[in-house]
């Protein structure tokens, strides 16, 4: 994957980036029996310990309004991982009750858009492809963009899901990690920005 795959200039507004070579933007630095989450050489790392609650590292960068918001982010999955997912959560205000999730099986089969409250009951909008299939042993790119009141999903520069802005969680600027029970992601990369789109993301 080629740096330019997330760093794009024709985005004139930068909210975000980050390639976790330091902790400037204060993600969580945990290590317990539930959870990990280090900056290492390999990017963001983090694990999820237990077998029946999915763990969320997050932060709250500063952007008014999810409007031309535009989410690209690099992820690895590490060797011996569970069938799990992983992936991206936005949306949210700080009592994380109602967010949205893009979310890739770490065994690289089948993805998952998810508007829900934070114990899954209820799910107020979700969408399953059983049949996306992507190299896992390889870092995965993940996209998102608000664009004219619809959300648009990539993975690996391929168009996945397109949903209305209404089926989506809109209650704040929270953004960060989803990592299911027993499965251990490195993020490369991810950079936020607004307004605009690029060739790279073609609408059609």
């Amino acid at each position: 994957m080629k740096q330019k795959d997330i760093i794009d200039s024709s985005f004139p507004e930068i909210i975000l980036v980050d390639d976790f070579t330091d902790n400037q933007n204060d993600w969580e630095i945990v290590d317990t029996d539930k959870e990990v989450a280090a900056l290492t050489d390999q990017g963001y790392h983090m694990v999820n310990k237990e077998i029946d609650r999915w763990h969320h590292f997050s932060i709250f960068p500063k952007f008014v309004t999810l409007k031309n918001l535009f989410i690209q982010c690099r992820i690895e999955v590490n060797k011996g991982t569970s069938p799990g997912q992983f992936g991206i959560i936005w949306g949210f205000d700080k009592k994380l009750q109602r967010l949205n999730r893009f979310c890739l099986s770490s065994e690289g089969r089948g993805c998952t858009v998810m508007h829900f409250e934070r114990n899954h009951r209820p799910v107020f909008h979700r969408f399953y492809d059983p049949f996306m299939k992507v190299d896992a042993s390889q870092p995965v790119l993940l996209e998102i963009l608000e664009r004219n009141g619809y959300w648009y999903f990539r993975i690996n520069k391929k168009l996945v899901y397109i949903t209305h802005q209404t089926h989506m969680a809109d209650l704040g600027n929270g953004i960060g990690f989803y990592v299911d029970p027993g499965v251990s992601i490195n993020v490369k990369k991810l950079k936020v920005s607004k307004r605009g789109v690029n060739k790279a993301f073609s609408l059609n």
